[in-house]
Parts: structure tokens; sequence; C-alpha cells
């Protein structure tokens, strides 16, 4: 048998759920902000006369909140608790719920195991790879925002280093990928039409076991005699590749449509190359996977079976395991980035520690939960069908917003929450362009939010009289670059709030 490696502590299947299995404990001033006191306290009359004209100038329907988290008062209240499309402010609380549910310093396994004895360098069974969700195993640094560095091809050449160091020189059963961590949906509910079925670089599938954001690259370099070369990186064999381009032109593209598992390379490349192009795989688990074999193959060890997706068998043996970065290393991809990857996944994966497996259709109650009985939000005011925000489907209100902002604020990992939000005037982070020469400048710091007949803009900013304030502004109309403006002007409301009720002039 195969001496199996120490490790940490597993859950069902031997696989490491969480490094929190409850939500954090409370700070000494985490009490929620409950929505029946909030509602028995009048806003400021001044700021709150302002605000409704800077929306009233807009047009479509706001819900709009901000709270003096030092004062412990509502200062703007206009339809608080109003349910609207959050767009990626969805992110805030995606990030504050696996905050809670996993943990700051957790780290995603993915496990390489073994079935069958070794004898003679020939592994008598498979070769199972399980993933628990990580967004960073493989992630291509030119996408990366330089937190990556490695080739994506690392962990696994890795694990295929640990299969030589057990004497395997060839493979006679299968490569398995175990993408169960997570259902089977790879979308989220009525995702826009051009994220293309996860084909989109923004917005690919969703599974337990991902592998380089879950996108094949293809690469295309014209050859002598008008011939175009296509190779994959990785140069896998299990995912559907076809191609007709051609040279002589500049119109090449690579395509996968909605339902259809095959890659398509199209129209015409000039120039020798190489041409780089990325799209989302139909399977990300079999990327994953026979990526993995590519890495064996590499390593000298041949693979007498198949690339398959299934189940970890029961008599798998652990041999070796890899460890994503922590989790609150994560968050500025969802707070400065908005990536769409990283908060799916860690959606799913919070929702692995509540109910035992990644899922749509179960996390967004899960969800609303944690939220009402940590947070104090009403039942009704808060609902999540992905961990993105890219559904129309889900709802929220400017009140549910602030009370997770408010309790995030008085959890012990509030300075790590507030560092990963994107920072008004600052790069990087979508407010890189807003707010600049302004008070908010380097102050505001908010998560924004944007699809078709959405803007929202929800966080935290220290006014003039240095109290600190969170807010929510949500939008939904036809006016969203209106609605951007006035979200401005509302920020820079806040920012030179005074506590004698003063307000600035025009902001």
């Amino acid at each position: 048998m195969i001496a199996l490696i120490a490790l940490a502590a597993q859950g069902p299947a031997g696989t490491v759920l969480s490094a929190q299995s409850s939500p954090a404990a409370p700070g000494s001033a985490s009490t929620p902000l409950d929505s029946a006191v909030v509602g028995s306290q009048a806003p400021d009359a001044t700021l709150q006369r302002s605000a409704e004209r800077i929306v009233a100038a807009t047009g479509g329907e706001w819900s709009v909140f901000a709270w003096s988290i030092d004062r412990e008062r509502p200062l703007v209240a206009i339809n608080a608790d109003r349910v609207m499309a959050p767009a990626s402010n969805n992110k805030v609380l995606t990030g504050i719920w696996a905050l809670d549910m996993l943990g700051p310093e957790y780290r995603f396994p993915t496990d390489l195991l073994v079935t069958g004895p070794v004898e003679g360098g020939v592994l008598r069974g498979d070769v199972i790879i399980r993933g628990s969700g990580d967004p960073a195993f493989g992630y291509p640094p030119p996408m990366g925002y330089n937190a990556f560095v490695e080739p994506p091809m690392t962990p696994l050449d890795k694990m295929a280093a640990r299969l030589k160091d057990l004497g395997i020189t060839r493979v006679e059963g299968n490569i398995i990928g175990d993408p169960t961590a997570f259902d089977s949906v790879l979308i989220g509910p009525r995702w826009p039409s051009d994220t293309g079925g996860g084909a989109a670089a923004y917005a690919p599938r969703v599974s337990g076991l991902p592998f380089q954001r879950n996108m094949l690259w293809v690469e295309a370099r014209a050859e002598a005699g008008g011939a175009v070369r296509v190779i994959t990186d990785p140069q896998v064999t299990a995912v559907p590749v076809v191609s007709t381009v051609r040279s002589g032109g500049s119109n090449a593209r690579v395509v996968r449509f909605p339902a259809d598992d095959t890659i398509r390379v199209m129209g015409s490349i000039s120039g020798g190359g190489p041409h780089r192009y990325g799209v989302g795989v139909a399977d990300p688990a079999l990327l994953t996977t026979d990526a993995l074999r590519y890495a064996l193959t590499r390593a000298g060890i041949t693979v007498s079976g198949e690339s398959l997706v299934g189940v970890t068998p029961e008599n798998a043996e652990l041999v070796h395991r890899h460890y994503s970065m922590p989790l609150g290393d994560m968050l500025p991809f969802l707070g400065q980035r908005s990536d769409n990857f990283f908060a799916e996944h860690l959606w799913k994966a919070a929702t692995r520690v509540a109910i035992g497996v990644g899922s749509y259709t179960q996390g967004g109650p899960a969800a609303a939960l944690h939220f009402i009985e940590n947070a104090g939000v009403e039942p009704g005011q808060l609902f999540q069908v992905d961990g993105s925000g890219l559904s129309s489907l889900n709802r929220v209100s400017a009140m549910a917003f602030v009370q997770a902002l408010v309790y995030a604020h008085h959890q012990p990992y509030s300075e790590l929450w507030h560092a990963s939000l994107a920072e008004a005037g600052k790069s990087p982070g979508t407010l890189a362009r807003l707010f600049v020469g302004t008070p908010a400048a380097g102050n505001l710091h908010a998560k924004t939010g944007y699809i078709n007949g959405v803007r929202t803009l929800s966080g935290y900013v220290t006014a003039a009289d240095g109290e600190l304030i969170a807010f929510s502004f949500l939008y939904n109309g036809a006016n969203t670059s209106g609605a951007r403006e006035s979200q401005s002007r509302l920020g820079l409301l806040l920012t030179g709030y005074q506590g004698d009720g003063t307000a600035p002039q025009n902001p």
C-alpha cells in the first residue's frame, strides 16, 4: 500500500469542508441593526431633502439608505426596504457569507488520490483529482491581477512529480476528476445572454473542480504555404476543438456555443502569431482531469485509461494535497475587481458548508437565513440566486445591504473586509475613475454594480465630522448613466456631512 501523507482534519470522503464551521464570533459591538429600531428613528432632515432631490432628477426606481455606525442613527432613507436587483453589489453579501462560513484563513484543498497497488512501477488502478471549488487553482497569470505568477500547470506538475516519487511510471486505470463538492448546475439562473452559457471570459462556468479559470486557451500561428497551426494550452484532447481558421485576414475568433461542448476556431489571421484566444469550456472538471493527464505525460508517466469525470471511490488513498491562497487574499477579487468567477465559487463554497453541497437552487435560502439570523435582515429583504449578481433574479433592499455592512464592520475580520473594497479614486479597483479630486477620494470605499437596467453602489464613507457611515444606493431603470452621476453626488453628500445637521452645497 502507498503511505498516506499527514493532513488536516477532514470531512466526509476525506475533503476539508471548512476552517470554520460556524459564523465568526461576533465582536463586542456586533448587535444586529434591527429594522424595527431603525424604522422608529427619523433620518437627518437636511441630508434627506438633499438626497431626495438628487434621486428625483434621475427617474427610475431607487432604494437608498445611509446609517451612522458611530452615532447609531439613520441619515438617509428613501424606499429603504424596497427590494431591487443588486447587480455586483451581490458580491458584498457573498464576501461576508464566505468569511463567516469559511473564515479568512481558509485554504481550498485540491486532492490527488490513487486506487490499487503499485507493482513494478505500474499503478494497478486509477488516479483521482478531487476538488473543493478552488477558484485560484491553476489561475492564468495574465488574468491574475499580479497575484498569480506561476504557470497554470504548476500545481498539476507537482501532482505528477508526487506520483513519480512513489515510483509510478504507468497508470493502468483511468484519470478521474471529482467535482462533486458542488452540484452539477454550472451556470447561474438567468445569466445574461452574452455570457454564452459560460463561454465568455468574464463569466465562465462554475465547478467543484476548476482549473485555469475554467478556460481553454487556443493559439493560432501562420505557417509556410498559408497553413495555420492551432494548438491548445494546455494540450488536452478531451475537449473537442474544431478549426477552420485560415491565413490572410484578421477576423479570427474562438467560440463555444452555449449548448455545445465543441470549441470552434474560425475566421482568418494575419502575420505569424501566435494569436491567442481564451474561451470557457462546457465541462470544467473534464478540462482539469485531462490537464492532469497531460501533466503526467510530460513527467514521463503513461496512462492506459481515459480521462473521466466521476466520484472518488471509497478505497482511494490520498497521496498529495494542494492548498490555495487564504480566502482573505481572494476577497479583493470580489470587492475591487468584481470578478464573477471568484464570487461564484466562494458563494457555492459557503453554501457547501451551510447545507453540504455547493448549490444554486438551495444556496439562496441558506444565504438569506444567514443574514436574517446574524445581521438582523428582515425576511423578504434579501434573496440571492447566485454569488456574483449576474442574475436578474437577485433581490436585495438598501436596508439589507447596510445591515450586512454594519454587521461585517463589527466582526473580527473588519479590517480585512474594509481593505477588500474598491477605494474611490485609487487603483486597482472599479472606483479608480470615480470621485477623483473630491473629498471622497481615498475615503469612500465600496462595491460598484452594473448589469443592464441596474446601477448600484454600497459601502462606507467617513463624513467630514469623522463619523463612519454605511450606505447603499440601489437604482433600477433605464437611466443607468444618470444613476451613476446621482450615486456620485450621494456619496459626496455623505462625505461632506457634519453631525450638526449641515450638508455640502450642490454635491
